[in-house]
């Protein structure tokens, strides 16, 4: 049971949506966003819920944060709340991160902050104990969540997308490239309606990271991830994902969603540089 538990937490993480509770947001009150509701499921069995919130700020700046919390049998068995938090330039990486983990009322935290060395400064919080860490970067760091979100501003500004993104993607612990590969262009079924969405496939390449040395590849092969749809709109709403896990594959679906994102209009210079 632990493995199907540690599976379904690291999909989760990998989601890299946006989470409701917490505070990144700096000064001034958001004059745009968008609340949207998915249900995370193995089968028929509910696993879990998230909850989206995209806030667009003053200075061109846009806050992310994402809630998830288990349901049904994932919440007897072993209960668990994920909140990610982001906050980023438009156009551009993150700035500041946040990921907090609650499993069985054990909770741990890490805080990252980016520089544009670019470098990476992360305090780690759990059972009383805090610890900080420098890394290198190889180039404009993401979080969980920056990365979506610059994914999406792509798709809102140039439509369907050609070409592989790679973005460096830091996640409080772990270093790594994440590769968005696009591919066919599908009408998708949901909650809210039919969508037409694009779907790009996801792999990741660990790296190594030190303070003051160059990241480089782990040695571990590439590992496929599972893919994401996102609609080609101007709104360009993360319609769906799907990750295989040893449970099997598990599957995020949009429940509902209202308002609009942050993402600057005809924004594609650039697109799969960050």
């Amino acid at each position: 049971m632990r493995a199907r538990r540690g599976a379904v937490i690291a999909a989760l993480a990998l989601v890299a949506f946006w989470a409701l509770p917490g505070g990144l947001a700096e000064a001034g009150e958001p004059e745009t966003g968008e609340q949207a509701r998915y249900r995370v499921s193995y089968g028929p069995a509910h696993l879990a819920d998230l909850s989206l919130e995209v806030r667009c700020l003053e200075g061109a700046r846009a806050q992310g944060r994402l809630f998830a919390k288990s349901r049904g049998m994932a919440s007897q068995v072993h209960p668990f709340r994920v909140q990610l938090d982001t906050l980023r330039e438009e156009g551009g990486a993150a700035l500041r991160a946040q990921t907090f983990i609650e499993e069985r009322g054990e909770p741990r935290r890490y805080r990252s902050r980016f520089v544009r060395e670019p470098r990476v400064r992360t305090e780690w919080e759990f059972r009383g104990v805090t610890r900080r860490e420098q890394a290198r970067l190889p180039g404009h760091g993401h979080d969980l969540l920056s990365w979506m979100l610059r994914l999406r501003e792509e798709v809102a500004g140039q439509g369907e997308l050609q070409g592989r993104r790679r973005f460096v993607v830091w996640d409080g612990w772990k270093l790594v490239y994440l590769d968005v590969t696009p591919g066919r262009v599908e009408e998708r079924w949901t909650e809210v309606g039919a969508l037409r969405a694009q779907r790009f496939a996801l792999s990741r390449t660990f790296l190594n990271h030190e303070a003051e040395q160059a990241p480089r590849p782990a040695g571990q092969s590439v590992q496929a991830l599972g893919a994401i749809w996102i609609e080609l709109a101007p709104r360009a709403l993360p319609v769906e994902m799907a990750f295989e896990a040893p449970i099997g594959e598990v599957r995020i679906e949009v429940q509902a969603h209202q308002g609009q994102g942050c993402h600057p209009a005809g924004d594609s210079r650039r697109a799969g540089r960050d």
